[in-house]
């Protein structure tokens, strides 16, 4: 695009050029020779006119929309209007304009900084509100090592004493609850640490066979009961430096979930890896009723579940895969879900080597 101040320069002297060329002309041309002296005088000092007018009108007008123009420009920027030396304008509408864009910019500027000012607000309250909960969820974890202590204590009869069947029933519902809402705060906890940034990775060298061989040990006594098949796909001998208790812990909540997902007896599970560059590419694969494409946009965030009807058969807080996102992603990887509804689903997760 051209500059206003170049056209302006180009017409007038255009016509400057014009003005004076007619006057030389009449001044070769002219019979009475004052009367040619006074033409080309009157058409030189014209085309010094335009010039010079020219000149005035780039100052009055140009430079101060080139002024303008860069300021609006470095305002779209940084919103900050960082130029403020006055404007040198006899042009009522200009100046006008620049005036109205000043009050604008500094409108914009108070506007802004009292936003950040809330952000940080909503941010140290959401810091705080977070470090509550985390107390809160300490708090309830530590009466929970008594009650399930003193509660295996009653399930030893030949320690406690005995209990008729219906005791021992009560007992066992106890027990059983309490272990899930040790997981529970065990969860937000884990959450609450990830979103505070204080979630500590403890890294050393992992043989990636013999560590999917001990999953799958972890993992059979439950998968033989159900009847489900639980497979290794893996042949390698790779190594990777990183935490192994966090990759354990993403692994342990993919195969759960896959375990809940699953049909008994026709149900099949497969865990492994593959080299993918300068990470280990891990993956969780089962035959289970897969998950529609709306809840897989959704099924990373903390507390979302699947199915949200108050009869629904699975257990958990919906927290599982949010950690498992904070934990890889914490690791330097990430983590992704390919799944087709009733055939099947896979979770991917890449860990550096």
């Amino acid at each position: 695009m051209i500059p206003i101040k170049y056209i302006l320069f180009l017409v007038s002297g255009v016509s400057s050029f014009i003005i004076f060329y007619m006057g030389l002309v009449n001044y070769i041309t002219a019979v009475d020779g004052t009367t040619g002296i006074i033409l080309l005088v009157f058409a030189t000092a014209v085309s010094a006119g335009t010039l010079l007018s020219t000149t005035y009108i780039s100052k009055s007008i140009t430079k101060p929309i080139e002024k303008l123009a860069q300021n609006m420009t470095e305002f779209s920027k940084t919103n900050k209007i960082i130029d403020k030396k006055p404007f040198n304008t006899n042009i009522k509408e200009i100046y006008e304009l620049i005036m109205n864009f000043e009050s604008m910019g500094k409108k914009v500027e108070e506007t802004i900084s009292m936003q950040n000012e809330y952000v940080e607000k909503l941010k140290n309250i959401d810091k705080k509100k977070v470090e509550f909960s985390s107390m809160i969820s300490h708090e309830l974890k530590t009466p929970l090592v008594p009650i399930l202590g003193y509660v295996q204590m009653l399930q030893k009869q030949d320690l406690m004493g005995p209990l008729n069947n219906q005791q021992l029933d009560a007992i066992n519902e106890i027990y059983s609850s309490a272990l899930k809402l040790q997981k529970l705060v065990g969860d937000i906890l884990t959450t609450q640490k990830l979103d505070l940034g204080k979630l500590v990775f403890n890294q050393e060298d992992i043989q990636i066979s013999e560590f999917l061989d001990l999953i799958i040990k972890d993992f059979t006594p439950i998968t033989n009961l159900k009847k489900i098949s639980l497979l290794k796909e893996y042949d390698g001998d790779a190594i990777i430096f990183s935490d192994r208790d966090r990759i354990n812990q993403v692994f342990s909540n993919l195969i759960k979930n896959s375990i809940d997902f699953v049909v008994p007896e026709k149900g099949e599970i497969v865990i492994g890896a593959k080299p993918d560059n300068d990470f280990m590419q891990f993956f969780v694969k089962d035959n289970g009723v897969g998950i529609s494409k709306d809840n897989q946009k959704e099924i990373f965030k903390k507390f979302y579940q699947i199915d949200t009807s108050t009869s629904r058969k699975r257990d958990g807080s919906g927290l599982g895969l949010a950690i498992c996102k904070g934990i890889v992603e914490g690791l330097g990887g990430k983590i992704w879900v390919e799944s087709e509804e009733n055939v099947g689903t896979t979770f991917y997760f890449t860990i550096p080597n």
